[in-house]
Order: structure tokens, then C-alpha cells, then sequence
């Protein structure tokens, strides 16, 4: 009677581990098809949706809050040209010019640099070696002045005597950057501003440099 009991004991003992092993089993399958479902609707393993989305949010918004370093104002009279310009640099001419024709420009953009505020010289060695190297036949004049906000501004005017214009590079030193003005000045054009009694391009571009303003 007792081996009877026993028996009847081990019995139940056996089917309590069966119903067990397949609850587990059903459940841990209910896991993984939620963790397929969670992965395909973009939510993380704890059922939350906020991860996905807000990289997603992150990654749609890279470049809309993004600012350029400083402002500038450019003078009446110059427009921008959309054809010659760029993702990373804006070209103005002058509003009076034709379409196709070659006239003066005045180009606006920023250069990364290895240099802080304080190695400007470092920077105006740099700056002037390079265009030196790139513009062997041309002479090369460099002056400094200060922008209205008392950031170092750098000029160098490359003019190659063979071209009928002359290049005219401003550079306002910011930390590990500038901000850079090139004016093109075609030779023609600069004289009949100074016979029009008007600011030649590149007294324009100066200008532009000098009003220049790095935000904060």
C-alpha cells in the first residue's frame, strides 16, 4: 500500500515537471516573437518606442541647428550668385553685371585652422607661404589692420601682372579658425569705380572683413 502511494507521488511529481517544461517553453517562445515585433516596430526590449525615435529625431535634425561662427553684412549693390556659389562659400557680384560675364566677386567662407587667436603669426606665415607657393609669377603685398570688433584681420594681394585682375584675400583669425573674404577684382572695373567715385571691390570686401563679428 505504502509502494502504491509512492508511486502515485512520483506520478504527479512527473506530470508537474511536464506542465511546467511547457509553460516555460510557451512563454519564452511569447518572449521572442515580441522581441521580433519590438525590433521591427522600432521599440527597445522593454517596450518603449523612445529610443528609436529619438535617434531618428536626432539624425533628421543634424544640420538644422547648425550655425555659422559669425555675421557678416554685405554692401548694396552686390547680389549673390547662386551658380558660383557653394554649400561652404557665397560669391556676390555686382548687381549691375550680366549674366555669364566676367566681373568682380567677392567670396565668403570659413577655414578651419591649427592655430588659436594668439598664434596669428603662426597662421600669417602659413597663410602667406601657401599662396606664395601657388602663385609663383605674381607679387605678393601683405598688410594687418584690426575689425571693428578688434579681431586681427590679415590681407594679402596677389596680383600677377599677366591677369586683368588681382586677388585680394581677407582673413579675420578666430580660434582654430578664420573667416575668410576673397575678393576678385577685375582691373577695368576697379578703374571705373575710381572714376565713379565709388568703393572699388576691393575696398567692398575690405569692408565686409572689417564689419565681420564672431558669436560668442
Amino acid at each position: 500500500m505504502r509502494m502504491k502511494r509512492e508511486w502515485i507521488w512520483n506520478e504527479k511529481r512527473i506530470v508537474t515537471a511536464v506542465v511546467l517544461w511547457l509553460f516555460a517553453v510557451v512563454c519564452l517562445g511569447s518572449m521572442s516573437v515580441w522581441k521580433v515585433l519590438a525590433q521591427e516596430s522600432g521599440a527597445d526590449s522593454s517596450g518603449g518606442a523612445e529610443s528609436g525615435l529619438m535617434e531618428n529625431s536626432a539624425a533628421d535634425g543634424q544640420g538644422l541647428t547648425e550655425e555659422t561662427p559669425g555675421t557678416y553684412t554685405m554692401a548694396e549693390g552686390w547680389c549673390l550668385d547662386e551658380e558660383q556659389s557653394t554649400e561652404g562659400v557665397e560669391v556676390y557680384r555686382l548687381e549691375t553685371g550680366e549674366e555669364g560675364q566676367e566681373t568682380s566677386t567677392i567670396s565668403c567662407s570659413y577655414l578651419e585652422t591649427n592655430y588659436s587667436r594668439q598664434d596669428y603669426e603662426q597662421l600669417r606665415d602659413m597663410l602667406t607661404n601657401n599662396l606664395l607657393y601657388d602663385n609663383v609669377d605674381a607679387q605678393i603685398t601683405t598688410s594687418a589692420v584690426y575689425t571693428l570688433s578688434m579681431d586681427y584681420l590679415y590681407i594679402i594681394l596677389v596680383d600677377d601682372s599677366s591677369e586683368d585682375y588681382c586677388d585680394i584675400y581677407h582673413y579675420v583669425v578666430g580660434d582654430y579658425q578664420c573667416f575668410c573674404v576673397q575678393v576678385r577684382e577685375y582691373r577695368q572695373e576697379a578703374e571705373l569705380a575710381e572714376a565713379q567715385e565709388i568703393d572699388t571691390p576691393r575696398e567692398v570686401g575690405q569692408t565686409v572683413a572689417e564689419g565681420f563679428v564672431w558669436k560668442k
